[in-house]
């Protein structure tokens, strides 16, 4: 599970999204968590603060 967290967080990053609806937009090219499963591992409801996460890797 971690594995896969990490590598939506680095999706985040290389694909620039700037916004949860262009996330969104790429799960079904990707093999990557929901939206809602980022919010939950990372503890926040805030897409935003998961983008900052994403960018510190």
């Amino acid at each position: 599970m971690k594995e896969i967290y990490q590598k939506s967080l680095l999706m985040i990053k290389n694909l620039d999204i700037k916004c949860e609806g262009d996330y969104n937009l790429i799960l079904n090219d990707y093999l990557i968590l929901t939206s809602e499963s980022l919010k939950y591992i990372s503890q926040t409801r805030s897409f935003k603060e998961i983008i900052k996460i994403a960018n510190e890797i």
